[in-house]
């Protein structure tokens, strides 16, 4: 075979294994087909690509929170990580976007749990301070006092005396009680609310209490507080209340 004849097959060989390996174009510089005439078997479309690169972006940075965010592990589970399915890649950018901002939500956690937990941290840190009936602190309380400077440890004004406090806030029955919770007695000689404490849940509450003549914890289903017991007001859903 003649010189120039083996220059030409070897040229037409390697241009053969070229196109075999790159597709009719070439590639641009990102690496994509932009002709609308070009075909590669090995490059997604570019939706689907787009689509997949989303896709691992969000699972990873998804992956990388788990251990710190153990509230959205379920919504992980739930979903079948398929790269080229449009509505698994929305749920996976509305769970990242939870992550990112922090706004799921937990049966754990709430603003106004948060204020009933520091409501009951202060009052009991009171606990064995003598009563005193008219008394305002810091060394004794009665009954309205000790709720009055507790909620105002909580950016929360209550009027002084207990008749009053009754009146503010929103109505509670006993069945409704939530910790943090105001809750008002009358007395053996009257009807009129005569004493007040704060609702820590599972049927207890803190009260200055004349009975113990200190600030203690007592029991609503005890024979006296059962029988007594007239509402509950709560007030930490409230703002301010304005001094009476």
């Amino acid at each position: 075979m003649k010189k120039t004849q083996k220059t030409i097959l070897t040229t037409l060989t390697l241009l053969s294994f070229s196109v075999i390996s790159n597709g009719c174009v070439a590639k641009n510089t990102d690496g994509s087909y932009n002709s609308a005439y070009s075909y590669h078997p090995y490059v997604k479309s570019t939706k689907k690509h787009q689509a997949s690169a989303q896709i691992n972006r969000n699972v990873k940075h998804i992956r990388s929170q788990l251990k710190t965010n153990p509230p959205i592990k379920h919504e992980v589970k739930n979903i079948q990580l398929n790269r080229f399915n449009s509505p698994h890649l929305s749920s996976i950018n509305h769970i990242a976007t939870k992550i990112n901002f922090n706004r799921f939500k937990t049966s754990n956690f709430s603003p106004k749990s948060h204020v009933a937990n520091n409501i009951e941290t202060v009052a009991k840190s009171l606990l064995g301070t003598d009563y005193q009936y008219g008394a305002n602190g810091p060394f004794q309380y009665d009954c309205s006092s000790f709720t009055k400077y507790v909620f105002s440890k909580n950016g929360i004004t209550l009027p002084r005396v207990s008749r009053d406090q009754a009146k503010v806030g929103q109505l509670v029955n006993a069945s409704d009680l939530q910790k943090g919770d105001l809750i008002f007695f009358n007395s053996k000689k009257s009807t009129k609310v005569a004493h007040v404490g704060i609702y820590l849940g599972r049927g207890n509450f803190i009260h200055a209490s004349s009975a113990k003549d200190q600030v203690t914890i007592s029991n609503l289903k005890s024979n006296y507080y059962r029988k007594h017991f007239k509402w509950g007001r709560r007030v930490t859903n409230m703002q301010h209340y304005a001094r009476r």
